[in-house]
């Protein structure tokens, strides 16, 4: 009788200790899937920018190896056109140089013109899982903007599981993450199981002031079930044609992004010597003098001097 006291005290602190650990994991947004990861995009902002090209408009697969290590970026995002047949010079380029990439496929609501295999999403998956076995930095695929426009008639939630088992089948280390701009417990719920995470990204070139809220009450939504990237503008867009956003917003944009998303990806950012924004980025990198650096989305650093 005793011996069973004993047994049954001894389950209930190991059910405890798993609830206590739970709660921790849950609170931080970091519920631990065996085949899920939750910092795919690296320590360092990821930098969507284009690669350099030819003058007969093919990509200079070297030339963007060699500006993307010169500024300090580990990861790179190429928008998928018509650069299948480059892409493909690109990525064992890439993979040598221990550079992420992550292709982004066009929607409907953009055309779905990413050829080969433009709407065929599932074709697109098998097609890049393939590749990512043999080159394990093409680490993940983006289709963009999944919410806007016709592209909900698309991306049900039974395609996005069609998407996504189709390249777990065949490499789940690949990431599936799509691009969405508002993430509350409706969409969590459509997406969770389905995608490795999401790229969410903030709109307001005007003020980084909201954002922390923004990405905490997203956390609540998505309750650990899957990682969140912040998404931040360097330039311009249709919402905010005055142009790229103030350093100091940028700044600010990329510091929150950083502290309380699972990684960070930068919209068109510029890599020419002397952009303000490209500076204020590279001190995030490994090495710079930000709090941040080679941080960012890690939650290993010390919480952030409130801003006067």
């Amino acid at each position: 009788m005793t011996l069973a006291k004993n047994s049954l005290a001894t389950f209930t602190l190991v059910l405890l200790a798993a609830a206590m650990l739970q709660a921790q994991e849950t609170a931080s947004g970091r519920l631990h899937h065996p085949d899920r990861e939750w910092h795919a995009m690296g320590s360092v902002p990821c930098a969507w920018s284009g690669p350099v090209g030819k003058t007969d408009g093919s990509v200079d697969v070297e030339g963007t190896i060699q500006r993307l290590q010169s500024n300090g970026f580990r990861c790179n995002v190429f928008v998928m056109t018509n650069d299948w047949a480059s892409f493909q010079k690109l990525v064992p380029a890439a993979d040598a140089a221990g550079i992420d990439l992550w292709p982004v496929l066009i929607p409907p609501s953009e055309g779905a013109d990413s050829h080969p295999y433009d709407a065929d999403y599932v074709t697109w998956a098998k097609a890049l899982a393939k590749l990512s076995v043999r080159y394990p930095h093409l680490r993940g695929f983006n289709i963009d903007d999944i919410d806007q426009g016709n592209s909900p008639n698309t991306f049900t939630r039974k395609y996005l599981c069609q998407i996504y088992r189709a390249k777990q089948t065949i490499n789940p280390r690949l990431q599936f993450v799509p691009t969405i701009y508002d993430l509350d417990t409706t969409v969590a719920d459509r997406l969770a199981g389905c995608v490795d995470g999401a790229w969410l990204w903030w709109v307001n070139l005007e003020k980084a002031t909201g954002l922390p809220s923004f990405l905490e009450n997203t956390r609540l939504a998505v309750k650990g079930r899957f990682p969140i990237y912040g998404g931040v503008y360097a330039q311009g867009t249709s919402w905010h044609k005055s142009g790229e956003p103030l350093p100091k917003v940028f700044q600010e944009t990329l510091e929150d992004t950083c502290r309380y998303a699972d990684g960070a990806v930068i919209w068109l950012l510029s890599l020419k010597e002397g952009d303000p924004l490209l500076a204020i980025t590279e001190t995030f990198t490994k090495g710079g003098s930000s709090l941040y650096a080679d941080k960012c989305g890690t939650r290993s650093y010390s919480p952030v001097t409130k801003r006067k």
